[in-house]
């Protein structure tokens, strides 16, 4: 995937100078050059820019429990950060407690986040659980998750605005049922998400909304849904298919809604005795700009009615999909870097000293700086890597 004729006729002409004979026929050459073939002394075109190689120096960014009066979490696992600087970085890990489920970097370190993990609203008593961030600025950060009552949950979106929380208002239904294991942003000022029911919610304007239902799905904590830029929206139903308890494969489905904000199914497919197969849509969604990707032994990249295959993996265990000159892949210890022009495997020798972590969910990068979840299904770490020439 990366990216004089002048010189030689007068390095000629002094090879010619080097014997007098040919000095006397030289005027001769070059009008014959200028009837017949003419001389090319235009400057040449210039070549394609080339996009300059990076190192990244790595560290693995330690996360340890600060409040005080309460007690450590015994799980929290890093699984999706955004960021609007690298001194405003925000990290949601679920966690057996919901204050152990929100961290944030300040530039030098991270800290544990006071937030309202309980309340009352209209049903009653609750407490607060957290899946997915993201965010416009520094003054509009949302965090995904839900209100957990003794033997149900609704959906919820918390926003800090810099100095305060709140809790989003709903439009045009009461707090709906299901939790929102994720969320994504569009063009700074829409959130979309999909609700663990299938209801699928929109913020704009201050407020949220429901829109649709899928039924027969399970939309809880996977990446099914995105948003591009130019208005569309996709989600990505999948589940398994069972026979007599054994997996028959794998349903996929992909549906649109187009700008007018109409929904329709635009593919429907079955993968047999599998998860993926490698061609095309797989499971889950990712975007950024107007290009939307799926994952299925790699990144694939939806182009009219089809896919085509961008990079190769086993699986996608984290991402970060920043800009369209900084994507970053990865499963396991294997990391994947795309600038633009080439993909590059990056080996990270300090992540041998984890040998049962892997680098997990959603990542976020602002071009020098990236963050990426490390953990082992309890314990989580952030990988950070920093740009130098």
């Amino acid at each position: 995937m990366n990216y004089s004729n002048c010189n030689n006729g007068f390095d000629y002409m002094r090879r010619l100078e080097k014997n007098q004979w040919s000095r006397i026929y030289i005027p001769i050459i070059i009008l014959i050059s200028f009837l017949f073939v003419g001389v090319d002394c235009e400057s040449p075109e210039p070549p394609p820019p080339v996009l300059p190689q990076y190192t990244y120096t790595w560290t693995i960014d330690t996360m340890k429990f600060d409040l005080p009066n309460l007690r450590p979490p015994d799980r929290f696992v890093v699984q999706s950060i955004w960021g609007s600087s690298p001194h405003d970085v925000w990290a949601v890990s679920p966690s057996d407690l919901p204050w152990g489920e929100l961290w944030h970097y300040d530039g030098k370190k991270w800290k544990t986040v006071q937030w309202p993990w309980i309340g009352t609203d209209e049903i009653g008593l609750y407490g607060g659980y957290l899946y997915a961030t993201t965010g416009f600025d520094s003054a509009n950060v949302f965090f995904f998750g839900s209100h957990d009552y003794n033997d149900s949950a609704t959906a919820m979106i918390m926003k800090w605005n810099g100095n305060s929380w709140s809790d989003l208002p709903w439009s045009n239904v009461n707090r709906p049922l299901g939790s929102l294991g994720w969320g994504v942003k569009q063009n700074n000022d829409k959130l979309w998400a999909i609700g663990a029911t299938g209801l699928i919610i929109k913020y704009e304007d201050g407020f949220l909304s429901a829109e649709s239902l899928v039924t027969n799905f399970h939309f809880f904590s996977s990446s099914v849904i995105a948003a591009l830029d130019n208005g569309e929206v996709y989600i990505n139903p999948f589940k398994d298919s069972l026979e007599n308890g054994r997996l028959r494969g794998s349903i996929t489905k992909l549906y649109k809604r187009d700008i007018l904000g109409n929904w329709s199914l635009i593919e429907d497919k079955f993968i047999a005795g599998a998860y993926y197969d490698d061609n095309g849509l797989g499971r889950g969604l990712r975007s950024i700009g107007n290009r939307l990707f799926t994952g299925n032994y790699g990144l694939w990249e939806r182009q009219d009615t089809g896919w085509i295959k961008r990079m190769s993996l086993y699986a996608l265990g984290a991402w970060c999909l920043t800009s369209e000159n900084d994507l970053w892949t990865a499963f396991k210890h294997e990391l994947y870097h795309y600038n633009g022009k080439t993909w590059e495997k990056i080996t990270i020798p300090l992540l041998s000293n984890f040998t049962d972590f892997a680098l997990y969910g959603q990542g976020w990068s602002d071009g020098n700086e990236v963050f990426i979840g490390f953990q082992d299904g309890t314990k989580s770490y952030v990988l950070h890597g920093k740009k130098i020439n």
